[in-house]
């Protein structure tokens, strides 16, 4: 707990400095300083039964697959109530003198989510993102969403979870630079060279979580082409990953060059009227774990002796949202649907969330959560009631669900209180 209490001190010191800072001109034509914000938020959460979860339930997913005990009663058919502040934050939006010719400005961002649940309640870094800003050209260093999360299209769910795991989840450390095309500016083309940080994809046992991308020694590459105006935001984008799982395998442990490579594809659309704001999106992924997301990749093994090689699992993930323009009431609807499509046969081992080689697996999700928040000021009350279903069944060794499944459904019904600053 002092250790809590020291970071957040030294991190309001240093924001206050910096802010102390910022009121003195560098020189009579530029200034630099600091704009705080942030809110301080509590989230009441009831769950029909136990679920897939982070950080005390905070950030849901679905419900936990049947574990029946000695009289053949479903363990995991039991309800939870909770109560978290953990989502509250603090940021500082900087700006700053020009640089070679381009106007500056950051953003440096963080919360009490923790890394992992041993962690809850810990400070920790959400965004550190600086930015070089042209008349056409920007360009961008530090931790921030993955292109694949469209911070100008994302689910309006009152859930912490974003619309996961339909929607793809990721704050990662990149390089991105973002170039305005013709002479209209609506057009961008964004290209970026991405690393793996608090969000990473399964790593096999005796690794940490990101040394399969570290290891691999060639960032995650993106392209995205996006037109957005007023009113209309349309965009698409490729991904491609390559992971080094192991750096030796097999008995007695050989030199190990074998890689998972995979590649998503994203397309999104947002219509901005009067009356509602209609978003959706599309994904056709590989390896999503790091997105939070059904799936991982497969291990192959001929014999003890062989060097394991790697596919990546398929996952498909849709959803819509609609959502008031009021002021004091505003509400909306979130559906989502994602399925495991699985790999290629004979896998001995897997690497990912939900998918196994011969146990059971996740099939498909889907969600629909009617929402309505009431407004007032910077205080917001949101509600939400939350329908989650997941097909769990037994799977082959391609990690596909074949033949019979359970449907488990959980409800979650939650309220949430924020007052933003």
């Amino acid at each position: 707990m002092l250790k809590r209490l020291l970071a957040f001190f030294s991190f309001a010191v240093m924001m206050q400095f910096v802010s102390a800072q910022g009121s003195k001109p560098t020189d009579p034509s530029s200034s630099w300083g600091i704009k705080f914000y942030g809110f301080v938020r509590n989230d009441i959460m009831y769950d029909s039964r136990q679920i897939i979860s982070a950080r005390e339930g905070d950030l849901s997913l679905y419900a936990k697959d049947k574990s029946t005990d000695a009289n053949g009663k479903d363990i995991n058919a039991a309800p939870t109530f909770h109560m978290l502040a953990i989502t509250s934050r603090l940021g500082g939006t900087i700006t700053g003198p020009d640089a070679f010719g381009a106007k500056t400005s950051a953003i440096l961002e963080a919360e009490f989510f923790g890394n992992i649940d041993a962690d809850i309640n810990e400070f920790r870094l959400r965004h550190a993102w600086a930015k070089l800003d042209w008349p056409k050209t920007q360009l961008a260093f530090g931790q921030f969403w993955h292109p694949m999360f469209v911070t100008d299209c994302y689910p309006g769910v009152v859930d912490f979870n974003t619309g996961m795991p339909f929607q793809p989840f990721n704050r990662s450390p990149q390089v991105r630079l973002t170039q305005k095309l013709g002479t209209s500016n609506k057009t961008s083309l964004i290209l970026a060279m991405i690393s793996q940080r608090d969000f990473a994809s399964v790593a096999p046992s005796g690794y940490n979580a990101t040394d399969p991308a570290r290891n691999s020694a060639i960032p995650n590459l993106h392209a995205q082409l996006q037109y957005k105006d007023a009113k209309f935001l349309i965009g698409a984008g490729i991904d491609y990953k390559s992971l080094r799982p192991k750096l030796s395998s097999g008995t007695p442990a050989v030199v190990s060059k074998e890689r998972v490579n995979s590649t998503s594809f994203i397309g999104y659309m947002k219509i901005t009227s009067k009356p509602v704001v209609i978003k959706a999106e599309a994904v056709i992924g590989q390896n999503m774990t790091d997105h939070v997301m059904v799936g991982g990749y497969l291990g192959y093994t001929a014999s003890s002796t062989a060097v394991e090689t790697y596919s990546a699992t398929k996952t498909n993930a849709y959803w819509f949202d609609i959502g008031g323009t009021g002021k004091k009431t505003v509400p909306g609807l979130f559906i989502g649907y994602t399925t495991n499509d699985g790999a290629k046969a004979g896998a001995t081992a897997a690497y990912g969330r939900s998918i196994s080689v011969s146990g059971r697996s996740v099939k498909n999700v889907f969600r629909i959560s009617p929402r309505l928040e009431f407004i007032s000021g910077k205080f917001k009350f949101g509600t939400e009631v939350e329908f989650t279903s997941a097909a769990y069944g037994s799977t082959s060794n391609d990690a596909k669900v074949n033949g019979t499944t359970n449907q488990l459904n959980n409800t979650r019904l939650l309220l949430t209180t924020t007052f933003s600053f």
